[in-house]
């Protein structure tokens, strides 16, 4: 009778360990669920998307179009889903040389200006809204504006 109590008894045992297995899997379960909303939602809110766009521009120079006609020359650094930072940015600026005495511009030059050196001294960076960017283009080692950047 003894061995029969005995055998009794160990099968509730038992039935923990299944118990316990099963609890473990559904933990992981769970675990893998809310892993997978998690980057779902990151996706959907632009997180992700913003984090591999910046991981892209990283180390080179960006050309920055907005609607409005205007160009900025620097180096993205951070991208949210309503602005990007650009850093050291420059700008395009002609300038008008010679007139004739028709008043006609006979020559103009173009230069590359810091924004730092705006007459109102900003700091040196822009904050621009996403939907004031008509385009952006990375630029090339090899392109002139990147020299008379390091140079500036």
């Amino acid at each position: 009778m003894n061995d029969k109590k005995t055998k009794k008894a160990s099968k509730p045992v038992g039935n923990v360990k299944s118990y316990g297995k099963t609890i473990f899997v559904f933990v992981i379960l769970i675990f893998v669920l809310v892993l997978i909303f998690t980057g779902i939602s990151l996706w959907q809110d632009g997180t992700v998307r913003n984090t591999i766009q910046l991981l892209k521009y990283r180390g080179s120079y960006q050309a920055v179009f907005l609607t409005n006609g205007q160009a900025y020359f620097g180096n993205i650094t951070e991208i949210t889903n309503e602005y990007i930072i650009l850093k050291d940015p420059y700008s395009i600026k002609v300038q008008q040389k010679q007139t004739d005495e028709e008043g006609q511009t006979k020559q103009s030059e173009i230069k590359l200006l810091s924004i730092e050196d705006e007459f109102y001294k900003p700091e040196g960076y822009m904050l621009i809204e996403k939907s004031a960017i008509n385009f952006i283009e990375e630029l090339k080692d090899s392109s002139q504006i990147i020299d008379i950047i390091k140079n500036y």
